[in-house]
């Protein structure tokens, strides 16, 4: 073997030992505190080695719903290209339209509460993408993972 060939491999190694980034598997094991276990022969990871990002974090609009106290208020409700400028008494329309709306993840309707949700929070047993960062120091959560397999670990 080559003076070269040797050093090749030494860097190759040493590139792959530093772990600079990869893509992982891990399931949420604990919602609060967020704990996260890549396999079941180590330790979970902790809140304070995560990143979340806004795929994985609660988000939820309130309903627009609501009621007028006083007969003939005179108001406007601006929604897109469209508004209603005409005395209003009683429930908005908009809350009929919403109790219509039903929220789903891959598939499956979530619990409806008079909000919608957009990103429910990380529950126990989801399976989650995660970036390894910093040689394995830090671990950015990416988003769910569907199709996969919930195991207990």
């Amino acid at each position: 073997m080559e003076l070269l060939d040797v050093i090749q491999k030494i860097c190759q190694k040493n590139y792959a030992a530093m772990a600079p980034t990869d893509l992982v598997i891990g399931t949420v094991v604990s919602a609060s505190p967020l704990q996260i276990s890549l396999s079941a022969a180590m330790a979970p990871l902790n809140e304070s080695v995560l990143y979340l990002t806004s795929a994985v974090v609660p988000k939820t609009l309130s309903s627009l719903s609501h009621s007028h106290g006083m007969e003939n208020l005179e108001h406007r409700h601006t929604l897109g290209d469209s508004d209603t400028d005409s005395a209003l008494e009683g429930e908005h329309q908009t809350a009929a339209a919403l109790e219509q709306v039903v929220c789903t993840e891959n598939g499956v309707p979530l619990p409806a509460d008079g909000s919608i949700t957009l990103n429910r929070g990380l529950g126990v047993g989801d399976k989650v993408l995660l970036l390894r960062v910093q040689r394995g120091q830090k671990f950015v959560v990416l988003s769910r993972v569907y199709g996969l397999k919930k195991e207990a670990v």
